[in-house]
């Protein structure tokens, strides 16, 4: 761990040196060094009293073309400044590929059930993280799934990471409708890994899981997403408007779960349900919990999954919601 840590230690240092350099490139060598060279370039033939060319024009004509070769140097300076800033942009642009390449090989592999184990690599950093080693008899889509109301059921499921370490060996639990279950422990010991394998999102290694559909399923993470579009489409989100209507709901309904988050005042703020903003950035963390508590309230699931859902909103209203 102390030499992951001074491995860490000195990457960054790194990266901090290099970002200076090329700060400091960028801000001192390209716009002001640049800037009196081209300034001093510019000047040299109007001080040359052999240079012919400006022998016989006047003081104002020396002037105006003195302004003039000034404003050529300035907007080639600054397409040069261009030309240097994009190499940054270019830096950015190749790591976002990298990383939208590697997440589709990766999801290649997981379509295909090959599991690479890049993060936990041998035997000492399973048992050192508290891992199980993927057993031979373990396969993607080695589980039974059972879709059925009112009913959420594990068993003898495993709990398996895309990288193929077994979290949890053999996960035995029912929850009945109407049942409130708390599900905490430290960071990294599967809670949110039992949610994926509910969700559908990790595949099933084995045993049988007892689930009703993906409908009545309603999952209200700690930073829910905002969707592009107006007030209305935030509450009933992932319905459409259309949807809404043939559910029989309307705006006043929509009002009614708004106060119940105590959210009404939005309305008169962002300019009623046909508002269009970047909801991501006008609500607050606070707001967009709320938001998502509404929601929930929309689509009455048979369950709802509150992960740290009201992490950003008050006390009060916490209880009240």
């Amino acid at each position: 761990m102390l030499s992951s840590f001074a491995n860490l230690v000195s990457h960054l240092r790194k990266v901090i040196l290099f970002r200076f350099s090329i700060g400091f490139v960028d801000n001192i060598v390209a716009k002001y060094v640049a800037t009196v060279v081209g300034w001093y370039a510019v000047s040299r033939p109007f001080f040359d009293r052999k240079n012919e060319s400006f022998n016989g024009m006047s003081k104002n004509d020396l002037i105006q073309e003195y302004y003039n070769s000034g404003r050529m140097m300035f907007k080639l300076a600054e397409a040069l400044g261009r030309l240097a800033l994009a190499g940054r942009e270019l830096t950015r642009l190749s790591g976002f590929t990298t990383r939208v390449d590697t997440l589709l090989s990766v999801l290649g592999d997981l379509d295909s059930g090959s599991y690479e184990r890049t993060m936990i690599s041998d035997k000492k950093n399973v048992e050192a993280n508290g891992l199980i080693p993927l057993q031979g008899e373990l396969r993607p889509g080695a589980g039974e799934l059972v879709i059925r109301d009112n009913v959420i059921r594990f068993e003898g499921v495993p709990l398996v990471t895309p990288n193929g370490d077994v979290l949890i060996d053999s996960l035995d639990f029912e929850v009945p409708s109407g049942r409130n279950v708390l599900v905490c422990g430290p960071n990294g010991c599967g809670k949110s890994s039992l949610f994926r394998v509910l969700g559908e999102l990790w595949p099933l290694f084995g045993g049988r899981l007892t689930k009703p559909a993906k409908g009545k399923l309603f999952y209200v993470p700690q930073r829910p997403y905002m969707t592009l579009g107006t007030l209305r489409d935030q509450v009933i989100y992932p319905d459409r408007s259309i949807d809404m209507i043939r559910k029989g709901f309307t705006d006043g309904d929509l009002e009614e779960m708004l106060e119940k988050v105590q959210l009404s005042h939005i309305l008169v703020r962002e300019g009623g349900w046909n508002a269009v903003q970047d909801w991501m950035d006008v609500l607050s963390g606070g707001e967009k919990q709320r938001i998502a508590m509404a929601r929930l309230f929309y689509h009455k699931p048979q369950f709802a999954i509150l992960d740290e859902c009201t992490s950003a909103v008050s006390v009060d209203v916490e209880g009240k919601i």
